[in-house]
């Protein structure tokens, strides 16, 4: 029976490629796979094999786009003899190990972006354009440009349901105030530690009936 492990608060570097979250897999692998992105590991033949699958880094949940099976050095001597047999493969679970993924996306999501509920709840109920909301659409923009999003502000306006101009006006009220910033010479930008409070006084006041 094939058994999915994935450790999403491990997070370590190879080759200078960062953001290699769960089980690391033998360095050979990665130097093959030379990209950010998340493995997750699958035993195979009742712990004979072992199957890596690679998640690239912004796609976690869909297919694997490499899957590497080798024997595991306590396997039993006669199973890796045989070799990696049509018996093997069918044993191969892709798709769980797409759900292992999304499990450790939101995991890691949780971890990095606590607010992001809260977030998301303003961007849809709040009145616009309360320092709460424009606080909100700033930790969004952020997330979005992090995640390697090209185009985070029609992002915005699929979540709001706003029209572009008007979540650009929004974008644009959110620096003024103080709530968003620029990262040096790169597109995107940064929630200010302003923007952060006010998100958190905003979950604080939901949380005690007075929001």
């Amino acid at each position: 029976m094939a058994a999915e492990q994935q450790n999403p608060e491990t997070t370590r570097a190879h080759g200078g490629l960062p953001d290699l979250t769960g089980p690391l897999p033998p360095p050979p692998l990665l130097d093959l796979v030379r990209a950010r992105g998340a493995w997750v590991r699958e035993e195979l033949a009742h712990g004979t094999f072992e199957a890596w699958h690679f998640f690239p880094h912004g796609s976690a949940g869909s297919a694997p786009t490499h899957v590497f099976i080798q024997p595991v050095a306590s396997g039993d001597p006669a199973a890796v003899a045989r070799g990696v047999t049509t018996t093997v493969l069918r044993e191969l679970r892709p798709a769980g190990a797409a759900e292992a993924a999304r499990r450790g996306h939101r995991r890691g999501n949780a971890e990095r972006y606590p607010l992001a509920e809260r977030v998301e709840e303003l961007l849809r109920t709040s009145d616009r354009p309360t320092e709460a909301y424009l606080a909100a659409v700033a930790l969004r923009y952020e997330r979005l440009a992090d995640a390697g999003n090209r185009s985070p502000v029609r992002s915005l306006v699929d979540i709001t349901g706003l029209p572009l101009g008007t979540v650009k006006s929004h974008i644009q009220l959110a620096r003024k105030k103080g709530l968003l910033e620029a990262v040096g010479a790169k597109a995107g930008g940064r929630a200010t530690r302003r923007a952060h409070a006010v998100v958190a006084a905003a979950e604080a006041g939901a949380g005690d009936g007075s929001g």
